[in-house]
C-alpha cells in the first residue's frame, strides 16, 4: 500500500516532512515551488484524484523531485490501473532511480541420473558433477540503461564421458522505455559449446525482450533469432533457428510468500543434418530441423524462514521436418513431459548461499519407438550470489 494513498493525521504529516526534506536536495524556482505546494495541498485533500496526482507528478518530475513524482504516479496506477501516462511516468522514474547492479550467481553440485544416454545404449545410471556461473550487470551510461548477461556452465559424467558438456555465452544491449509500463531490450550475443571432447557449435544471435512489472506481477516476452554452426564431427551441420519465450510471475497465488511462474515457448529450427546425437536436456535446443512448442508451470512457496519448496511441470511437442519413423514412414514427433520438485534452504551456509535439492522425471513419448525413453535426475547443489565488484567481507574497512 502506498503511504500517500490515504492521507490523514500522522500520514499527512509524514508525507509533508518527506516533501519538505526533499526540497533541500535540488533547487526549485520559487514559482515552481509555490505551484508544487498548492498542488500538494489539493492532493492531501483528494488523494484518489488521478488527474490531480498526475499533474503533481509531472510537475515534480520536471523539478527534479523524482521520489515525489514516483509516489504520485504510483497513487494514480493504484486508483486507475489503465492510466497510460502514469504507467509510463512510473517506469521512467524507476529507471532513473535504479542503482547499478552486478550479480554473480555460482552453482556447484552433483547429480544422479538414471539414464543419461536416453534411447541409446548402454542404459546405466551414473553420478555427475555440474557447475555454472551466471553474471547479470546493469548500469547507466550517459543516461542510458545497459544490461549484460553472461553464462558459463558444464556437466562432467562419471561413466559416459562422451556426454561431457560445456557452454560459454552471453548478450548485451540497452534497456529502453517502450509502450506504457513496458521496457524493451534489444541485444546481441552468442554462444560456443564443447561436447564429447570436441568443439560442438558456435552461434551468433539477435534478440528483443519486452518486460513489465505492474502491481507486483512480472511479465516478459523474448524473441530471439540465431545462426548456429556445428563442428564437422557431428551429423548436424548449420542453420537458423527462431524462438519466442514468455514469462508471467504472479505473487501470492497460494498464500503469502508464494509465486506462480508460467513460461510458454515456441521454437522453429532449420538446422540441417540429422538429430541422432543425444545431448543433455540442459541445452534446451536440440539439433535438427523441427517446430516445437511447450510450457512450464512452477509454483514456489516459503514454508518457513529456512525452507522454500517448489513443484513444477513442463511439457512440449516437437514435430521434426525431415526425421522419418522407419516402421511407419511418418515424420517423427516427440512429446516430452517432465514434472519435478525442489527444496531450497536459503542462507544455510552464509548470507545468499543456499543448499538446493532438485528432482526431475523426464519421459519422451515419441511416435518412433526407438526414440522413447524415461529418465530420473536428482541434484544437490550449493548456490551462492554475490557482487564480484565488491571486496569480500573480511577485506572491507
Amino acid at each position: 500500500m502506498n503511504p500517500g494513498l490515504y492521507l490523514s493525521g500522522p500520514r499527512r504529516a509524514a508525507l509533508a516532512i518527506t516533501l519538505l526534506a526533499g526540497a533541500f536536495i535540488l533547487p526549485v524556482t520559487s514559482a515552481t515551488a509555490d505551484e508544487l505546494d498548492t498542488l500538494y495541498s489539493r492532493v492531501v485533500e483528494r488523494p484518489s484524484d488521478s488527474e490531480l496526482n498526475l499533474r503533481f507528478a509531472q510537475l515534480a518530475e520536471n523539478a527534479g523531485k523524482l521520489r515525489w513524482a514516483l509516489s504520485a504516479y504510483e497513487r494514480v496506477t493504484l486508483n486507475d490501473p489503465g492510466n497510460v501516462a502514469a504507467q509510463e511516468g512510473m517506469q521512467r522514474i524507476r529507471r532513473k532511480l535504479q542503482p547499478s547492479t552486478t550479480l554473480l550467481t555460482v552453482q556447484l553440485g552433483a547429480q544422479y541420473e538414471s539414464n543419461p544416454n536416453y534411447y541409446l545404449g548402454p542404459r546405466r545410471s551414473e553420478l555427475q558433477t555440474l557447475g555454472s556461473a551466471v553474471l547479470l550487470d546493469e548500469r547507466t551510461f550517459n543516461g542510458m540503461r545497459w544490461r549484460t548477461n553472461a553464462l558459463a556452465a558444464g556437466v562432467i559424467h562419471q561413466h559416459e564421458d562422451q556426454l561431457n558438456y560445456g557452454i560459454l555465452g552471453g548478450d548485451t544491449g540497452p534497456v529502453l522505455d517502450a509502450v506504457a509500463g513496458w521496457s524493451f531490450r534489444p541485444a546481441i550475443g552468442g554462444n560456443v559449446a564443447y561436447f564429447d571432447d570436441r568443439f560442438y557449435y558456435g552461434e551468433g544471435a539477435l534478440s528483443g525482450t519486452f518486460e513489465s512489472i505492474l502491481q507486483g506481477i512480472y511479465r516478459s516476452v523474448t524473441v530471439r533469432g540465431a545462426y548456429r554452426s556445428y563442428g564437422e564431427s557431428f551429423p548436424s551441420q548449420e542453420g537458423f533457428y527462431i524462438e519466442a519465450r514468455g514469462k508471467l510471475a504472479i505473487p501470492n497465488v497460494i498464500g503469502p510468500s508464494s509465486v506462480a511462474i508460467v513460461s510458454p515457448w515456441v521454437l522453429w529450427s532449420d538446422i540441417s543434418g540429422v538429430s541422432s546425437v543425444v545431448v543433455p536436456i540442459v541445452t534446451e535446443l536440440q539439433p535438427g530441423a523441427y517446430m516445437e512448442w511447450g510450457g512450464r508451470l512452477e509454483i514456489i512457496r516459503s514454508v518457513t524462514n529456512w525452507m522454500v519448496a517448489g513443484v513444477n511441470i513442463s511439457a512440449s511437442r516437437r514435430d521434426y521436418h525431415t526425421d522419418i519413423v522407419v516402421t511407419t514412414g511418418e515424420k517423427r514427433t516427440d512429446t516430452i513431459i517432465s514434472p519435478g520438485a525442489s527444496l531450497t534452504f536459503p542462507n544455510l551456509f552464509a548470507y545468499q548461499t543456499d543448499l538446493r535439492f532438485d528432482y526431475r522425471y523426464i519421459t519422451d513419448q515419441s511416435n518412433d519407438p526407438t526414440k522413447r525413453f524415461i529418465d530420473h535426475i536428482v541434484t544437490a547443489s550449493v548456490i551462492a550470489r554475490f557482487d564480484p565488484t565488491m571486496p569480500p567481507p573480511w577485506a572491507r574497512p
